[in-house]
């Protein structure tokens, strides 16, 4: 996995992650790669490529699918 400032990380897995949100709905995201030396982080393009929208304002990521 190549990171935008050109260092590399080993991709250690490939997981669905389950989300529980606010009003107990849980969600799933697919394809979620598991890389050690990184903590939580989301791929706006990764999300992009499942045809997700995100929104980010105010210390909030929104993801949502079509309206």
């Amino acid at each position: 996995m190549s990171l935008g400032d050109g260092h590399t990380c080993q991709i250690e897995g490939i997981y669905i992650v389950c989300i529980k949100l606010f009003d107990g709905m849980i969600r799933e995201l697919n394809d979620v790669r598991y890389v050690p030396q990184l903590k939580s982080l989301i791929s706006v393009g990764a999300l992009e490529e499942q045809s997700l929208r995100e929104t980010i304002g105010e210390s909030v990521l929104k993801i949502s699918r079509g309206s």
